[in-house]
Order: structure tokens, then sequence, then C-alpha cells
């Protein structure tokens, strides 16, 4: 059975920003982290010999962040990959009625690996396409969300934003 504890060990651990915008560094520190919960950060003697039965990953050459937030995220492929240049806004809303649906298991999966690679943890998905019925719509969601929670990342997902209804302005 693994150790319930870990701890990651970095040069420096990046804790958090102080009211005056300085960061507030750790050097040669640890993160101690129980039951996927970071519980505390100290100087790597002392978690070690506090927790000596915690695994230990990382090493002295590592800079450690907390994990980034992608606030606005749309797809996995981009609309590039998919055939939709990058144009004005307007026309680019058009080139993109004409993508190809892709599984958005897979889509979401792709751009989960990408978005990990790069740090971020943390996800808000804004889902604009899903044609068809409301199943249909509610289908499309289950596949994005059963995506983000395989892979172990959080995040708030949106269907079909507006800023107003279309149905309620006036003419």
């Amino acid at each position: 059975m693994p150790p319930s504890r870990t701890i990651v060990h970095g040069a420096l651990v990046l804790e958090r920003f102080a009211a005056d915008d300085q960061p507030v560094l750790h050097r040669d520190a640890g993160i101690l982290i129980d039951a996927g919960r970071v519980v505390a950060i100290g100087p790597l003697p002392d978690m070690r010999r506090d927790h000596p039965d915690a695994a230990v990953l990382g090493d002295p050459d590592m800079f450690i962040t907390p994990g980034l937030i992608n606030a606005h995220h749309h797809v996995g492929t981009t609309p590039l990959q998919l055939g939709a240049p990058d144009l004005p806004l307007e026309l680019w809303f058009a080139a993109r009625l004409g993508l190809r649906d892709v599984d958005l298991y897979l889509d979401t999966l792709y751009s989960a690996f990408e978005m990990i690679s790069c740090g971020v943890t943390t996800v808000q998905h804004l889902h604009s396409r899903a044609p068809g019925t409301s199943e249909d719509v509610l289908r499309a969601a289950g596949e994005v969300i059963r995506a983000y929670r395989d892979i172990g990342m959080r995040a708030s997902y949106s269907m079909a934003l507006r800023d107003e209804s279309a149905g309620l302005r006036g003419g």
C-alpha cells in the first residue's frame, strides 16, 4: 500500500503572493500532501523529520508553484486545427459553424493534457457548440465533465453563454 502522505520537494516553493504583491517563497522546502490536500509547507529537513514514512518526490532543482487556472476555455482541438482560420470575431463565429463534430470526451482529454503540461489544474469550460435536442446538449455536457473527472482536473462547466436572451430583445 502506498504511503498516505507525500512530500513534494523543490529548491523554491511559491506559496502565494502577500498583500504587498511580494512572493512568499520557501527555499529547499517541501509541500506535505495528505489524501490529495496540501496540509503543510516548510523546510525539507523538518518535513522529513516530522513525516519519516512520507514518500518524497521532486528534487533540489525544481521550482514549485500552485496550480494555474484557465478561466476561459472552449474546446480541445482548436478551431484552426479543425479548419476555421483566425478571423475577426463575427467571421470566426460563422466559420466555426462549419466545423466537423469531434468526440467530445477525447477532445476534452486532449485539451486537459495540454493544460496540465503547462501547469493548469483548474478550468472554466465554456461549451458553445452542442447541436441537437436538450438530451443531446446534456449528453455533450456529460462527456466533457466525464473527461475532466477521469483525468482528475477541477472544472467548472457552462453551456451556451449569452449576455441576453434572443427572445427578449426589443425591436
